[in-house]
């Protein structure tokens, strides 16, 4: 049964999970947007929490300030009937000469041609979706858009493909527009 880990004996249940507890850091990572279970009832809401995500083979924790004593949720594999990715909108919006607009008319993937943009605003993401639904828990978390591959990589990595469902939002190029409305 997945659940909240207490500090006091954190690693005794985590090794069920993996090697070791990720200590909390401070880069986090995530936000978790939602969190609901049959077993637990927080004093305080964890909605829009810091935290990180650790992927092992045997389950997920994740780690932040939940509440005074609970730094860790574990959701073990077994669990877990499904993990929905959705990726945020793409949106590109380049001017002529621009190294990232060359590059993709060329034919070069925008996810290698984002790299050599000059200005921020012409390509965007917005934020990655994680929902993960297990038998007796629902998490939900938000994260940068760009960060969609690597949590791809890493849950089909650790086993989780069969239980994985992808979503993506549709690209927008609003560099081909322009011409049009002047």
């Amino acid at each position: 049964m997945g659940k909240l880990l207490h500090t006091e004996n954190a690693t005794e249940q985590a090794a069920v999970i993996g090697k070791r507890v990720a200590e909390t850091k401070g880069n986090h990572r995530f936000r978790l947007v939602n969190f609901e279970s049959k077993y637990y009832s927080p004093i305080k809401s964890v909605k829009s929490t810091k935290c990180t995500l650790s992927v092992y083979k045997a389950g997920l924790i994740l780690s932040g300030d939940f509440c005074e004593n609970c730094k860790h949720i574990s959701v073990l594999s077994n669990e877990i009937s499904r993990i929905e990715l959705v990726r945020g909108r793409e949106t590109i919006d380049t001017f002529y000469l621009s190294p990232l607009h060359i590059l993709s008319k060329i034919g070069l993937p925008n996810s290698v041609a984002r790299h050599f943009r000059f200005h921020p605003t012409e390509y965007r993401i917005t934020q990655t979706k994680i929902r993960i639904e297990a038998k007796e828990q629902f998490v939900e978390l938000i994260t940068s858009g760009y960060r969609f591959e690597k949590l791809k990589r890493s849950f089909k990595k650790m086993g989780y493909g069969t239980k994985l469902n992808l979503e993506r939002k549709p690209c927008i190029d609003q560099s081909e527009f322009k011409d049009i409305i002047t």
